[in-house]
């Protein structure tokens, strides 16, 4: 063990063994288990020196006086597998003590207390500064998001052609009587006088087997529309 000077109580120290080991070995250093007296601060240090390692211990010591201390052995893994723990070692650690000489711990009156420290001092600075920021991001996201959009141009829908005798016929020929009766229809709706054809529509719009009477109701319909005079 290597140590330059006596250290006292809470003191950190290194504490170095050599131990031999072949080239290639892979060694392992355990820490040291008695915290009474050190405690290990720090991994141990492994550094390969020829055919030996160095493995330094860094420790706080507690104890005060001549202290035994135990390093647990170190094992040594060689290149074929096999492993070795070497004995434990056992090394001197001298600790000055920090309480005065001339008096016993048991004789030493301790310290009283320190009164507390704040660890902060409280301020309202933050919160006026960071209230209106926030109030100000709301608005502006408010307004952003209510914000009226760019007008969007409207398509008139489309005109439908105008209902001619070739489209009706189409219809007819088609088998769609109903079809063309429902364009006929559409244009008398608002005429008292065609309340009576609308009644026979009624009647055979949804009967199954009245495509002919309808195509001629259709025809009767148009035929009366088509012969009014133009307005």
């Amino acid at each position: 063990m290597t140590q330059q000077q006596v250290p006292t109580v809470g003191d950190t120290i290194t504490i170095v063994r050599h131990i031999a080991a072949p080239p290639g070995a892979v060694v392992t250093a355990p820490s040291p288990t008695d915290s009474t007296v050190a405690t290990l601060v720090a991994p141990p240090v492994i550094t390969r020196d020829g055919d030996s390692v160095r493995i330094a211990y860094t420790v706080a010591v507690w104890a005060s006086g001549h202290n035994d201390l135990a390093l647990p052995g170190v094992i040594v893994v060689d290149m074929r597998g096999h492993v070795d723990t070497l004995a434990d070692t056992h090394v001197s650690v001298d600790v000055a003590s920090v309480l005065p000489a001339a008096k016993t711990a048991a004789n030493i009156a301790p310290h009283p207390g320190r009164p507390w420290l704040a660890s902060a001092e409280r301020s309202y600075l933050p919160f006026a500064v960071l209230v209106p920021l926030a109030v100000l991001l709301s608005a502006a996201g408010l307004w952003w998001w209510r914000r009226p959009g760019p007008p969007v141009p409207v398509t008139p829908p489309p005109m439908a052609p105008p209902l001619t005798r070739g489209r009706i016929d189409l219809w007819l020929g088609a088998g769609e009587p109903r079809l063309a009766l429902e364009h006929v229809e559409a244009m008398t709706r608002s005429r008292a006088d065609f309340a009576e054809w609308r009644a026979r529509a009624d009647q055979l719009r949804f009967a199954p087997t009245a495509d002919d009477q309808l195509a001629a109701l259709v025809i009767e319909g148009w035929s009366r529309i088509s012969e009014e005079p133009a307005p």
